[in-house]
């Protein structure tokens, strides 16, 4: 039982370490897209007993077409992430939800298709890592598809060392 108290400890002082970044420190991969005018990067950190929380999120415009760019680490990704571990898919005539590999990691894209849009969540921590991080595309006016091929631009596989190092 100690070494189990020993190892809680050992976790607990590698996510006080490994995520002592804040917001700002996510900026800069947020970079402008050719094609597309960005708004300013915002975010926050946001400290609780349960642990440190950080989003940081950019939108682009080019037209009818925006795409909301957002980084999540802490518990939120891993709240938004857990239901999509089912390796569920599904196709209605509203919705299509597919599992898949993009940018060399875990990925769910979500189309909607009545309207022209959807969500890309990728995961960027290693199964069962804490803190959990996610890179969330939403795109509207453009689908999931089509947005990926703007995933270059953010740089996912420098940002996942960043994020756990």
């Amino acid at each position: 039982m100690k070494s189990f108290y020993l190892s809680l400890v050992a976790v607990l002082v590698w996510a006080v370490i490994a995520f002592g970044l804040n917001y700002t420190d996510l900026y800069p991969y947020f970079p402008e897209i050719p094609g597309f005018k960005a708004e300013a990067p915002t975010g926050m950190t946001v400290t609780t007993p349960a642990g440190d929380m950080t989003t940081v999120e950019r939108t682009y415009h080019s037209g009818g077409k925006t795409l909301r760019a957002q980084i999540m680490v802490g518990g939120m990704a891993q709240g938004m992430w857990y239901p999509l571990t089912l390796q569920i898919s599904y196709d209605s005539p509203e919705e299509r939800l597919e599992t898949l590999t993009l940018e060399g990691f875990p990925a769910k894209r979500i189309t909607r298709k009545r309207e022209k849009g959807g969500t890309i969540v990728i995961l960027l921590s290693k199964k069962n890592a804490f803190p959990l991080a996610l890179f969330v595309l939403e795109c509207q006016g453009i689908t999931p598809t089509e947005a990926q091929k703007h995933l270059k631009h953010f740089r996912l596989k420098e940002l996942a060392q960043k994020l756990r190092p």
